[in-house]
Formats: structure tokens, sequence, C-alpha cells
């Protein structure tokens, strides 16, 4: 998967996620998100088993943007699916190379359907079996092995997901047009081809993360806490009070950025647009320099 590297670099840079729209107002303003009773097509659902029951959820949503569906599904106390597949038609598609995600409630961490320690292992699939343009409903089937996110914990075992249903989820479509992505490393400029753009909540803390990746498959993703205003914010490497966060991944490894600082030039509700630099970590640290972005997300 092209963009596998870009999706990484959220993980390691934000930890766990819940996808969300940039916006709750739909394309179209008679599609009500709250009313799940979609006409002919039936009620909205999402259900899974594991740990010995069935959990359903009581919201849910989906986003449809250029070559990505984001799937949130939650329950009261926070606790819920997030999924983020390489897709714009139906399909099976693997957990390992896409975001397949259960958060626990309170939990800043969840399992993953990809094994950090394995990635190529096969930890199972979603499978888009209906996308309704009439009505702007989706259904699907999944199932997949989770892993804990925090890498650095080894004694908490997988999860297995079974039997992962999803029909009717309400979804939006984002069309997002002229994104713009620059940067160099250590002096040469960083040629992307693919640039994704996503509104991504941590518990109760939401940021916008942007990520690009060149032919070779690294990639820079820069993230923002979506309350900040307009001006300069400092990297200090420190990602637990760091409001504004960058990563460099080259050949499989992650840099992150230990000094810097990111500029937001300008931000609306769906676009920003701003200016970043960074030294990552690591015993050869890189430099990238003359970064600048302005997408929509």
């Amino acid at each position: 998967m092209k963009n596998y590297k870009i999706l990484i670099g959220l993980f390691f840079i934000l930890t766990a996620f819940t996808f969300t729209s940039c916006e709750n107002e739909p394309i179209d303003s008679a599609i009500d998100l709250d009313d799940f009773n979609n006409g002919s097509s039936g009620p909205a659902l999402f259900k899974a088993d594991f740990s010995g029951a069935t959990w359903t959820a009581t919201s849910m949503q989906a986003v449809k943007s250029g070559n990505f569906i984001s799937i949130s599904a939650e329950k009261a106390n926070g606790e819920g699916f997030s999924f983020l597949v390489e897709a714009s038609t139906t399909g099976t598609y693997p957990a390992n190379t896409n975001l397949l995600a259960y958060t626990p409630a309170g939990s800043e961490y969840g399992y993953w359907g990809t094994n950090f320690n394995n990635p190529t292992e096969n930890t199972g699939s979603i499978t888009i079996t209906s996308i309704n343009a009439t009505n702007n409903t989706m259904s699907g089937t999944f199932s997949f092995k989770g892993y804990w996110s925090d890498t650095s914990v080894t004694t908490i075992l997988p999860v297995q997901f079974t039997n992962g249903v999803f029909q009717n989820i309400p979804y939006i479509t984002q069309v997002q047009t002229g994104d713009t992505f620059f940067a160099k490393v250590g002096g040469t400029e960083f040629v992307d081809v693919d640039i994704l753009s996503t509104t991504i909540s941590v518990g109760s803390q939401e940021f916008i993360s942007i990520g690009a990746q060149n032919a070779a498959l690294n990639s820079i993703t820069v993230s923002v806490k979506s309350s900040l205003a307009t001006g300069t914010y400092p990297i200090t490497g420190n990602a637990t009070t760091d409001v504004v966060q960058a990563i460099y991944d080259f050949n499989d490894t992650n840099y992150n950025a230990a000094t810097g600082s990111v500029s937001i030039i300008s931000k609306s509700a769906t676009r920003i647009k701003g200016t970043f630099n960074f030294v990552t970590t690591g015993a050869t640290p890189f430099s990238v320099t003359e970064g600048a972005f302005d997408v929509e997300y």
C-alpha cells in the first residue's frame, strides 16, 4: 500500500486515534447523520464479537474523501472502533496495510490490526460490500487480530475481533483539491507523490495531521493541535506537552522531531496552510527545512 508509511507516521506521532470528519455538516443538507433509519436501506448498525461478547455501537459515521474511507463507531463512554482504509470503491482490503483499531474507554492506546514487530503478518481484513450514493450509506464486514498500540508494553496479548458488521452507516463526502506540500531533507527536495491530511481525536484532544510520501516510500508527517490559531509553535521533542509534532520516516525507521517549529499561516474549518522545519532524533539527525503545506482536511 503506497500510503502505508504516512499512516504509520500518524501512529507514531499520535499513538491512538478516533477518526472524525472535519465538519459535522453533510454535503447534502437533507442527510441527517443522527438519523440512523435511512429509508429503504434500513437502520444503521455496527457490531463485532470479542472477548466472549458482542459489542454494538450507539453512534457511527463514515467519511469518503479522495482515495480514503474512514469509519468511526462509538459507545457513550468513548470506547470505539476507528478505520482508515485506502479505498474509494467496494472491495476487500487487508488490515495490516490499512488502519483498523479498537480503543477501550478512557485509554490513549488501543488494539491495532498491525503487528509492528511483523508488519507483513496477515491480521485480517475489511470488506466494503456496498456504497449507496443515493442514500449516502455504506455497509461491509471486518475481522482482525488487534495488537496493543503501546509498543513499549509487551505483556498485553492481542485480541481477535470477529463477525464485524457495519450496515447503512451514514457517510459524507469530502472533496480535497489543490493540496500542496514541500520540504527539503538535508538540503535536497523531498518530492512527494502522495499527500494525506486528516483530523484525528486522541482522547479529548484533536489534531490536524498532514503526511506526504515520496517515490522511495519515505514520508514526512506534521501534526498540529486543531484548537491552535495562527502563529508559530515550537517543537521540543516532548510528545506529552508539544502542541505541534513531526516525524520523518526513512528506510523503515521513524525519526521523531527533537527541535524545530510549525507556523500556522491561515486556518479555516476545512483548510490549513503553514510552514515547518525540524531536526530529528537519531545518531545522524535529519534536518528538514523549508517545509510548507496548504491542504484541505
